[in-house]
Parts: C-alpha cells; sequence; structure tokens
C-alpha cells in the first residue's frame, strides 16, 4: 500500500517535471522566432553561407614567419594584464568577501569596483582608454586588465565566501591577526581555485586580445584587419591559421596546468 503511494507520487512528480520541460522548450523555441524576426534572420540567410567559401584561397605559409612578433606581442599584452589583474582582484576579493571584509562599507565599495569593471566590456574600456594612454598594446593591456581584474574578483569572493569557516575560528580563537587569517586560512583553501581561474581568464584574454589587436592595439588581430583591408585573402588565411595554432597551444597548455593544479 504505501510502496503504491511512493510510486504514484513519484510517478506525479515526473509528469510534472516533463510538463515544466516541455512548456520551457515550447517558450524557448517561441523566443528564438520572434528574436531572430527583430534581427530580421531568415532560412535564406543560412543558403547565403556557403557563398564566404568565395573568399578562400590557401594559406600564405611564407608569412608565418613574421607572424611571429605579432603572435608574442599578443601573448605578452594578455599575459601582462592577465599577471596585473590577479594581483589586484586577490586585494578586492578579500575586500568584498562577506566573511573577510574588514567593514561593510568596505564591502560595498569592492563590490561597486567589481561591478563597474566587470559589467564595462574590455573592448569598451580600450576605446575609453584612448584619451589616457593613446592607440597601442599599452591601451590593450590595460582594458583587458581591468576587465579581467572585475571577473576574477567576483571569482575570488565568491571562492572566499564559500570556504570551511572552521580554519579561520580555530585561528581567530588563538588570536591571529587579520594577514595571519589570509595567510594561513584563506589563501591555502582558495589556492587551487584562485590558479584554476586565473589560467582560465589567461586563455580567455588571449583572444580578447586578437579582438582588440582590431582596434589598433597591434599583434595578430591588427595584421588581420590590415590584410583583411587590402583583400589579400592568402595572407588573411594565413593569419587565420596561426591564430587558430595560438589558441590551441594557449588552450592545451591552460587545460594541462588546471588538470595539474585539480589533481
Amino acid at each position: 500500500m504505501i510502496a503504491g503511494k511512493i510510486q504514484s507520487t513519484e510517478d506525479l512528480r515526473y509528469e510534472t517535471f516533463r510538463k515544466k520541460e516541455i512548456v520551457v522548450v515550447i517558450v524557448s523555441f517561441l523566443l528564438f522566432l520572434l528574436s531572430s524576426a527583430f534581427v530580421g534572420l531568415s532560412p535564406h540567410n543560412f543558403l547565403e553561407l556557403p557563398k564566404m567559401t568565395k573568399l578562400f584561397e590557401f594559406p600564405n605559409l611564407s608569412l608565418l614567419p613574421r607572424l611571429l612578433q605579432a603572435s608574442l606581442e599578443t601573448l605578452a599584452i594578455a599575459y601582462v594584464s592577465t599577471f596585473m589583474a590577479t594581483v589586484v582582484s586577490l586585494f578586492l576579493g578579500i575586500l568584498a568577501a562577506k566573511n573577510l571584509t574588514p567593514h561593510v562599507i568596505v564591502y560595498y565599495i569592492a563590490r561597486t569596483v567589481i561591478m563597474i569593471a566587470r559589467t564595462i566590456p574590455d573592448i569598451i574600456w580600450g576605446l575609453l582608454l584612448i584619451a589616457a594612454v593613446g592607440l597601442g598594446a599599452v591601451q590593450g593591456v590595460f582594458a583587458i586588465a581591468i576587465h579581467s581584474t572585475g571577473m576574477l574578483g567576483r571569482f575570488f569572493a565568491e571562492a572566499i565566501e564559500e570556504i570551511d569557516p572552521r580554519p579561520l575560528e580555530a585561528l581567530e580563537i588563538a588570536g591571529a591577526s587579520y594577514s595571519q587569517k589570509i595567510v594561513y586560512g584563506i589563501i591555502p583553501q582558495v589556492l587551487p581555485a584562485y590558479i584554476n581561474y586565473t589560467l582560465y581568464m589567461f586563455d580567455h584574454n588571449v583572444r580578447a586580445a586578437i579582438v582588440l589587436g582590431m582596434f589598433g592595439i597591434g599583434g595578430l588581430g591588427f595584421e588581420f584587419l590590415i590584410k583583411l583591408r587590402l583583400f589579400e585573402y592568402d595572407d588573411v588565411f594565413a593569419i587565420l591559421l596561426a591564430i587558430f595554432v595560438l589558441l590551441f597551444a594557449v588552450e592545451r597548455l591552460s587545460a594541462y596546468m588546471r588538470g595539474k593544479v585539480m589533481g
């Protein structure tokens, strides 16, 4: 009797879950149709996509050695900006964590800084920074660093808030100072997540540096834009090949290091 009631309850829950799934799918599809109509997307646009193959030319492989400097510049922009963001966001993350902030006012100030840095895209930061530092690699470094600081600051703050509070409580009972609680109670717990988020951010920032390159900061993105404007498609596809190799190498290295960190 009891088993029958339990089975009936499970069947009812399953049916309810299935109905919700169907509603979600229908609503999502309707939103897709409305959004497609709003932006002017039609089946004809999909049929036009193969025309892009007309631009294809065999990559000019002789250009690849000359792209080494542009690749190194892209990596340097991504690395320097990630390093700067990692250092600043660690302090911001500590101040923006409810269980570690020294004062509620400091908490809200840190959260506001993180929100502003994160919500404004790095491309917008790059355009705003032209008035301060002009066009070039430095512009890209600061733009990516500011946005990355917001992203990492939020990740670090949330990681700190989710730590096991018992080590902190033990340190507090032992009379540990604020800095000692951070060094011995916080960092050992959040270090794997800290490294993992940083590696992910570097992977993302390499892509951001390529995109921002088309706005004048240099690197592979800048080379791509120049060749595209000159309609030199053999060089364009050579640059695309270099971008693929660079991103593949960075992604595999990042994944390998994350695997080592996470055990």
